[in-house]
């Protein structure tokens, strides 16, 4: 028992030291230590019984040498009691306390309340089942107040209610987060893998925290009370299994704690996977369009060179040479857009992104009105904020690009929430896109634009990164009266 638990120990830190600055995984240490502290000190505090040694040698194979040891080294039985108490309280705690953590880290205020609350109860519960503390209230004889009696069920049932109210959370928080996939299975991995673990705790302890310890007619002699195994004695023959399986259900957990990470590194697999399969009819597209471009190339410097006295005609030919390096230019930076794109996904408010797009627009040049409208308080989402706010950018300069065609151009762009959804949307009063061309919008190399500088890989780009964020981008636009795109980003 002894090995295996170390060797629990050993791997759980192996898997989570890196994140000791995550509040949730403090807590999971907390479940942990409390399941360990009170298994332990229940096994030793039973030592005390040797009516128990037989159940406990056929499981956990104590040679009666190592038994008898247990038995005579008298280890201090108040000490034991507290261990078996506070390990009692520290893991049902520590669950609720995990859930606090896990579903509602962004809500310091609520959190920090929550915290205050749960250590309070710990610490009435650790008082009220100290053994020096209960034989002080048998020598001055309130050990059979109603009040304390009250209190001792109320502090008994306590668990149940952290238990309910901690997996309320979860369920709050699995129920009302759906639309971020890998948050929506990791709350489903810790309800289904902490269910079982809190079952078997509740029904080895359903008499724990317990007042173990009474007192005799003779003064300074106590009795110490044997663990109530006679409504539940098949709880001391599961036990060894129960331990082994909770064990390896809270390793499961802990090692899930490393999916954030792997679905990020995941994510960023899927992107380039995807992206990847995207570009692979663009690539021969470029090629065949550098082909051709060199060729014009070649045949217009050789007619150049053999025209090289008249004026006008070498002027025309160098104007063609330009636009073909222009062209080779263009091909080259929209293949290097659609490759290599790795998210780095980060919890972020909607209005990061949106000034770091706002700082690479040249006002000065572009003379454009852009209003901003951000919401307040900020909401939170998973978002790389460079590829966010590259995306925001080019949807700004479309926006831009559009209002020289019209009087009193204005962009508008604004953040806000619906529905557990963060928006985010740049509006203008251009000249709109017909509705026939709406559907192409996002389709690589489609563009409204007749400049030989734009391939239509903006959109296409801004598309595929908005999905990647489990995301969707929707496009309204009307004729003569503008366009608005709007972001939709899940939120935390």
């Amino acid at each position: 028992m002894i090995f295996v638990t170390l060797l629990f120990l050993i791997s759980s830190i192996l898997f989570t030291y890196k994140k000791l600055s995550n509040s949730s995984t403090r807590f999971l240490y907390g479940i942990i230590v409390g399941w360990v502290l009170s298994f332990i000190s229940f096994i030793l505090y039973l030592s005390k019984f040797n009516y128990y040694y037989n159940i406990i040698h056929s499981f956990f194979n104590f040679s009666p040498g190592t038994w008898n040891y247990l038995v005579l080294t008298q280890f201090n039985p108040n000490l034991l009691i507290r261990m078996l108490n506070g390990g009692v309280i520290i893991f049902y705690s520590s669950v609720l306390l995990f859930a606090v953590s896990f579903t509602l880290n962004m809500k310091p205020k609520l959190q920090r309340c929550m915290y205050a609350a749960v250590a309070i109860l710990f610490v009435v519960q650790l008082l009220a089942y100290d053994p020096s503390l209960n034989i002080f209230l048998w020598e001055i004889q309130m050990s059979y107040s109603p009040i304390l009696a009250s209190l001792d069920f109320v502090l008994k049932n306590l668990k149940y209610a952290m238990v309910i109210l901690a997996f309320g959370l979860l369920l709050h928080y699995y129920i009302n987060y759906p639309k971020i996939k890998f948050i929506k299975n990791l709350t489903a991995f810790h309800i289904l893998a902490l269910i079982p673990v809190v079952i078997i705790h509740l029904l080895l302890f359903s008499w724990a925290p317990k007042i173990l310890i009474k007192a005799t007619y003779l003064d300074g002699y106590y009795n110490y009370l044997q663990p109530p195994f006679d409504s539940h004695p098949i709880s001391l023959y599961v036990l060894p299994y129960a331990f082994y399986l909770a064990l390896t259900f809270i390793i499961f957990i802990v090692y899930k704690f490393k999916s954030i990470e792997s679905y990020r590194k995941n994510r960023d697999i899927q992107i380039n996977k995807s992206i990847d399969t995207a570009t692979l009819g663009t690539r021969a597209f470029t090629h065949a369009l550098k082909n051709h471009l060199i060729a014009i190339q070649s045949e217009t410097a050789y007619v150049k060179e053999r025209h090289s006295g008249d004026e006008e005609t070498a002027y025309s030919l160098e104007l063609i040479l330009k636009s073909c390096r222009s062209a080779m230019t263009s091909i080259d930076q929209a293949a290097d857009k659609l490759k290599n794109i790795e998210l780095n996904l980060q919890p972020l408010s909607l209005d990061q992104p949106v000034k770091q797009a706002l700082s690479l627009i040249n006002f000065r040049e572009r003379k454009a009105d852009i209003q901003v409208k951000l919401e307040e308080p900020q909401s939170l989402a998973y978002m790389d904020l460079y590829h966010m706010s590259e995306t925001l950018y080019n949807l700004l300069e479309n926006a831009i690009d559009s209002l020289p065609l019209v009087e009193n151009g204005s962009i508008t762009i604004e953040t806000f929430h619906h529905n557990g959804w963060g928006l985010i949307q740049i509006t203008d009063n251009g000249p709109g896109v017909p509705e026939d061309q709406l559907d192409m919008i996002f389709d690589p190399f489609f563009t409204t634009k007749s400049s030989v500088n734009n391939w239509g890989i903006g959109l296409s780009y801004c598309h595929k990164i908005v999905s990647g964020h489990d995301g969707k981008i929707q496009v309204e636009s009307t004729l003569g009266q503008g366009t608005k795109f709007t972001i939709f980003l899940p939120l935390i």
